[in-house]
């Protein structure tokens, strides 16, 4: 027996050192990313535990197997098995201790299965591995720590258990895996949903760790269909059908928009009192109808794209554009442009193909995709990415000059991409600021001020509607904009000397709404099936994003968190910009009817969403 005791000693002491090391992970990824988690709070390293349970025995399972039957007499290999598993733990866990500056999210398995990503991951993998070397020092250190300390334990010998004893050991061992593999004795699994009953909706990726949310995300594509309301109550409430009628003088304005990779409104001087990095933007913007609380739909450049062309947002953990429903049958702005008669282009300087780009412009019926290998001076390749945006940005300019028009073309940028190469003849050109991204937004804003210069002395100039917004945002040091309000914000402009006056709008937008604002002013007659709204509308402005499992819905004055089964966050973000004051259930103010409200809203705008996706009901049919 006393062999039998000094088993389960070693047993749980490995047990111990796995939940050490994630412990651990979790401290040092707050200590990476501090500026994002404000306010931390015990409860979201205690109730990450649990996640830690479910991952380590999935994840070390091949080990416990192991134990299962030879608890004492193959050594070696339960060794090499457990230290292969933790290097998996420790490479994925470690990978966002840095790149979740740029998702603000746990990585999930779409950065690796979703197509066209996927190049692009193993081909920009050296430089991310060059800029933050500090980290593969770090995992090292921390293998090779884990690596002594498994030894030690395994110092303390036993001899080979009875049968009997060996029943008694490995039936607990079994236990413990069985009800860790599920996450606990509750009825489901746990998921990333859960990790809301251990924090509010920002510090949701302290709950929870990367190796987890990689596993949990693995072939979960299909999108569950929550039905809140019967169909007529539904209808009521929401409805994505939107109707736009030739009520003023057709225009048959040429639609340039222009997608600025990474352009957070923080980086934009327009939008902070002339703090910025974007001097031209700025004067630009100031010529033009302008949203100041606008919202992109997603944290990723494969999210923004469906959401801007066609009002799709991604509301799941797979992008729409990766997902099994991304070769539905959808509306997008240039194939109802189409049937007025216009011509439409997409330039995007990267590889041909990358982010599911090119294959979803096809779907989107945009006639032609020009991409890297399209453009004609190799030279002109930033090492890295793609073509560096001043010269790119002038092939497209002539481009238009010799495409019939009317016509519709989108421009995304890409020089403000990490790893933020700009040309060596304007090192110490733009002010390198405080993030590494910031001299390549400078760079970036040069570039399409030479654009616009080009695009001037042009005969189709005068006859177009320029539309500005970014894809995404990027890391942040403002705190106004590190919340789960600010992380969203993104310049969203109309730019048309012919009919359109500077102008200041304070209302909520948000990408999805581009394509039907650009109807309306346009005057086109058309009936289309979008989860936006025109910009103008008199109706409720809001934006809607997904991310840790948590949807959230913007309105002009309040911003409410919901997990899919109740709302877990009601705000005040005019009066309460760090989303502190959680008003849940208040009394106040008659606040707990607007919460109502809202929540209704959404969840019907929900419902919609999931339904038409997932039947294939996203184009217009005489509803």
């Amino acid at each position: 027996m006393k062999s039998f005791g000094k088993t389960y000693i070693i047993f749980g002491l490995k047990l111990a050192l796995l939940f050490w090391l994630f412990s651990l992970f979790r401290v040092l990824f707050y200590l990476f990313n501090s500026n994002y988690f404000p306010q931390p709070e015990v409860i979201n390293f205690v109730g990450g535990m649990r996640f830690d349970w479910l991952t380590i025995t999935i994840l070390y399972l091949p080990f416990f197997v192991s134990l299962w039957f030879f608890p004492r007499s193959n050594t070696l290999l339960q060794k090499v098995l457990f230290l292969f598993s933790t290097a998996i733990a420790i490479a994925s866990n470690f990978l966002d201790f840095e790149y979740f500056k740029f998702t603000q999210k746990r990585t999930t398995a779409d950065l690796f299965t979703t197509k066209g990503i996927e190049e692009d991951v193993f081909r920009l993998l050296p430089q991310f591995i060059l800029d933050y070397w500090y980290l593969g020092v770090l995992a090292v250190l921390c293998f090779w720590l884990v690596k002594v300390v498994y030894e030690k334990i395994d110092q303390i010998a036993t001899n080979r258990l009875t049968w009997k004893a060996y029943l008694l050991f490995s039936i607990p061992v079994f236990a413990i895996t069985f009800v860790g593999f599920r996450g606990g004795v509750q009825l489901k699994p746990l998921n990333v949903i859960q990790a809301s009953q251990y924090a509010k909706s920002q510090n949701i990726p302290l709950v929870t760790n990367t190796s987890f949310t990689l596993i949990k995300s693995t072939n979960k594509e299909s999108i569950p269909v929550k039905e809140f309301f019967d169909e007529k109550e539904l209808n009521s409430i929401y409805s994505p059908i939107q109707k736009f009628s030739n009520d003023s003088v057709s225009k048959n304005l040429n639609i340039v928009l222009i997608i600025a990779e990474s352009f957070s409104q923080e980086y934009i001087g327009f939008y902070n009192d002339g703090n910025g990095y974007t001097p031209f933007l700025d004067s630009l913007l100031s010529k033009s109808v302008v949203f100041q609380n606008a919202f992109a739909n997603g944290k990723k450049s494969i999210e923004a794209v469906p959401a801007i062309l066609s009002s799709i947002p991604t509301l799941s953990n797979t992008s729409y554009i990766s997902s099994k429903y991304g070769g539905n049958a959808i509306e997008s702005l240039p194939r109802t442009l189409k049937k007025q008669g216009y011509s439409s282009s997409f330039y995007h300087g990267g590889a041909n193909g990358t982010m599911g780009f090119q294959a979803f412009t096809r779907i989107a019926e945009i006639d032609n995709y020009y991409g890297e290998e399209h453009y004609p001076n190799k030279a002109d390749f930033d090492g890295n990415w793609g073509i560096f945006d001043e010269p790119y940005l002038q092939y497209c300019a002539a481009q238009f000059s010799n495409t019939p028009t009317p016509f519709f073309s989108g421009i995304f940028t890409l020089s403000s991409h990490h790893p933020y190469t700009i040309p060596q003849q304007y090192t110490d050109k733009f002010p390198k600021g405080t993030l590494p991204i910031h001299e390549s937004i400078g760079y970036s804003d040069y570039a399409l001020e030479q654009f616009f210069a080009t695009a001037k002395k042009s005969s189709w100039f005068e006859n177009t509607l320029f539309i500005i917004t970014a894809d995404h945002t990027q890391a942040n040091t403002n705190q106004w904009y590190n919340n789960p309000v600010g992380m969203y914000r993104v310049p969203i402009a109309y730019y048309c000397p012919k009919y359109l006056t500077d102008t200041v709008i304070n209302t909520v937008t948000q990408q999805v709404d581009i394509y039907p604002t650009a109807l309306e002013l346009l005057g086109v007659e058309s009936s289309i099936i979008s989860f936006g709204q025109s910009a103008f509308n008199e109706t409720m402005h809001f934006s809607v994003s997904y991310l840790n499992g948590i949807y959230q819905i913007i309105t002009d004055d309040y911003c409410l968190q919901f997990n899919s089964e109740k709302t877990i966050g009601f705000y005040d973000w005019k009066k309460d910009n760090d989303l502190i004051n959680n008003l849940v259930g208040s009394q106040e103010d008659n606040l707990i009817d607007i919460q109502i409200k809202i929540e209704k809203h959404l969840k019907a705008y929900l419902q919609q969403y999931q339904t038409r996706i997932v039947n294939n009901k996203l184009t217009y049919n005489g509803e």
